[in-house]
């Protein structure tokens, strides 16, 4: 048969020496029951008990002692504020009213000790004061209520963590997730302590490390919320290709979609801003170490933004699109590293002003969706008169570098800082993909403009601190503690996401080569459905650019697919137009003179200055022919050695060139060409 139990005063139970029914019989069954309830209300009473007899004993050895009485008293003294000490850990309440009935049942007893128990008022305070006591803790037993009793267990987790002060309030409880909100000691404890002590908790709790985060109160220094989330809802790998996008043909505007929280959120970024949502626009940082799932993470970006009809994307990639070669007919705008790069980089510096010239002219602070269709709404109207315009629109504009510390090496850090600090206000985001962003990788101004990051996986808590703020690892955000060993676990930092949240884990979905197929369709509506630049950005990037961007690279989707590049054409004249006056049956004439001379000169010969500074003008021309539009003394190693000159000599000569209009200066020692038709 089951033992029953009874409750203390401090929650702790224990089992009934006497069986619930040790009788057959009704009166031993009441008798047994009235014994089992006041058992709980005995401790008090035999307690006041034991003083009485405890005081009239030492009366008969310390009556009228004054050694005694000294003794007593300190005696009395140092047992209350043991009692307090020993308190700590208990309630207020608690606390004290257990001080309170040492310091009377101990001032009694002195005091009978010294006179006597029935002397004077003593025999009534026993009596009346002994009972008063003795039925407070009875009264307290039973108002225990559930809610009481189960605060011990969380006052024992915080003890075990140096917070044994600290008090939680109710629980929020949702799927998977737990809210609790949490008062600190005032004076003695801050939020910093919390944040020490997240390890500690997850310890307690067994739970991993990234399950425990703490949200500090802004507001307060000793308040804010314990979350804790049970179950890690990332570790099932979600592929792409089983959700897809999540607003095909939507807005850029609307939220890009990356994967989940581990309690099951969707986890979202926005790159516009939003006045109405008081949302700042943004540029992106993202970085993870090898093997993080960072490539993943990017391509679940670049989709969701190629899924939008209001945007237009210009792509760098030092890895000639390894990742992003499905994609490539939806780029407006793509190129490999080195000078490619450069000249991107240079043509964005000339759009941006274009843009925000354009967007300030039609009463725009800041691009909205309203900016990419046909400006009919006289508001946002760039004449005088207050008419409607008509003018084209201005489609959101996404420049991504890839592996940017390949670019950033090769163009330095004053390149990004420009583009950084003033691209959002042209409608504008930059997102910057790179490995770890560490200050010998890109500067810390560039770094902090770029403000939201995506962090997947890092080696150390070093680099971790490169990416994620303080304020959100102190919340417990740890990426170190996945390294490469979780694909796709990342924190997400960026404006429109509630501060909370900064510091919740997040998994973005997986690629697979089955998703191929998806993304080339993807790439194919883009490039029939998507934006196409506006006449804003094309001008000024033609202006910069030249033919590196009015010839750019661009897959035509709609071109017939043709196996065999060497089928002939029945229809086609197997002659060339210009070679048709030509009698295969005539002789050759004979050689003339001159006719003996090399088409390319031979190395050794050196022009006149006149005749190599019209060379350079034209190997600087054949540069603009081919595209590339940054150059440097470096790229005339082999001029100068067909000519005889000297790269110091070329420099100056480039130099030259800059005074007469000819290049521009693109910084570290590079030029950029001024291209030709914009003198036209």
């Amino acid at each position: 048969m089951a033992k029953e139990v009874w409750t203390d005063q401090d929650g702790r139970k224990y089992p009934l020496a006497v069986p619930a029914a040790t009788s057959t019989g009704s009166g031993g069954s009441v008798r047994a029951y009235l014994l089992n309830r006041a058992k709980p209300h005995l401790p008090p009473w035999l307690t006041a008990g034991g003083v009485g007899i405890a005081g009239g004993g030492a009366s008969l050895m310390w009556e009228g002692s004054a050694a005694a009485g000294v003794g007593l008293t300190l005696a009395s003294v140092a047992l209350t504020g043991v009692t307090w000490w020993a308190g700590r850990s208990t309630s207020a309440q608690r606390r004290l009213h257990s001080a309170v009935t040492v310091a009377a049942g101990s001032a009694w007893f002195t005091a009978a000790a010294l006179a006597g128990p029935l002397t004077g008022p003593l025999p009534d305070l026993y009596l009346m004061g002994g009972a008063t006591l003795a039925l407070s803790w009875n009264v307290r037993l039973v108002l225990r209520t559930p809610e009481a009793a189960s605060e011990s267990p969380d006052k024992g987790l915080l003890a075990k963590v140096g917070l044994a002060r600290a008090q939680i309030g109710a629980a929020k409880v949702e799927p998977n997730r737990v809210t609790a909100p949490l008062l600190l000691d005032a004076g003695t404890q801050t939020n910093d302590d919390v944040a020490k002590s997240l390890p500690g908790i997850a310890s307690a709790l067994d739970v991993p490390r990234t399950a425990v985060r703490y949200q500090p109160d802004p507001d307060s220094e000793r308040r804010g919320e314990l979350v804790i989330v049970p179950r890690d809802m990332l570790a099932d790998t979600v592929r792409w290709e089983e959700e897809g996008p999540a607003f095909p043909g939507g807005s850029i505007t609307d939220p890009l979609v990356l994967g989940v929280y581990d309690d099951g959120a969707p986890l979202a970024l926005w790159l516009p801003g939003d006045a109405a949502q008081g949302r700042n626009a943004t540029h992106l940082l993202i970085a993870g170490m090898t093997g993080s799932g960072k490539g993943d993470g990017a391509l679940n970006i670049m989709t969701e933004i190629l899924t939008r009809k209001d945007v237009i994307v210009w792509l760098s990639d030092p890895k000639e699109f390894q990742d992003f070669r499905p994609l490539l007919p939806a780029y407006d705008w793509a190129v490999g590293g080195g000078a490619d790069t450069e000249i991107m980089v240079e043509a964005v510096k000339a759009v941006i002003p274009a843009r925000t010239k354009w967007l300030g002219a039609h009463k725009y602070r800041q691009w909205e969706a309203a900016a990419v269709a046909k400006q009919t709404d006289p508001k946002h109207s760039c004449r005088d008169d207050g008419t409607a315009c008509g003018c084209p629109g201005l489609p959101f504009h996404v420049v991504w570098f890839e592996e940017a510390g390949v670019s950033l090496g090769l163009l330095g850090d004053d390149a990004f800082n420009s583009i950084a600090n003033l691209a959002r206000s042209a409608g504008m985001a930059l997102i910057v993909s790179l490995q770890r962003p560490s200050h010998d990788q890109i500067a810390t101004t560039t770094r902090d403009a770029l403000g939201s990051r995506l962090c997947f996986g890092v080696p150390n808590a070093t680099a971790a601190g490169f990416m994620l703020p303080d304020t959100v690892l102190d919340a417990g955000a740890a990426p170190e503690r996945w390294a490469n060993r979780r694909p796709g676990y990342c924190y997400l930092v960026a404006p429109g996401i509630p501060e909370d949240r900064y510091a919740d884990p997040g998994r973005t979905r997986w690629f697979t080569e089955e998703s191929v197929s998806l993304m080339e369709t993807i790439a194919q509506w883009f490039a029939r459905n998507g934006a196409t630049v506006d006449p804003v950005t094309e001008k000024a990037a033609e202006t910069v650019a030249g033919r590196a961007y009015t010839d750019r690279r661009r897959v035509d989707v709609d071109a017939p697919d043709t196996e065999d590049d060497d089928v002939i054409d029945d229809n086609e004249p197997l002659v060339d137009q210009d070679d048709e006056h030509i009698d295969p049956e005539q002789e050759l004439p004979e050689a003339a003179e001159g006719d003996d001379v090399p088409l390319v000169q031979e190395t050794g010969y050196k022009p006149d200055p006149a005749e190599a500074r019209r060379l350079l003008a034209q190997a600087i021309d054949e540069f603009e022919a081919e595209g590339r539009m940054v150059i440097g003394p470096k790229d005339f190693t082999d001029w100068c050695d067909r000519n005889g000159y000297s790269r110091p000599w070329v420099s100056e000569r480039l130099k030259e060139a800059y005074l007469e209009g000819r290049l521009a200066d693109a910084g570290r020692g590079r030029w950029r060409i001024v291209p030709q038709m914009s003198h036209a």
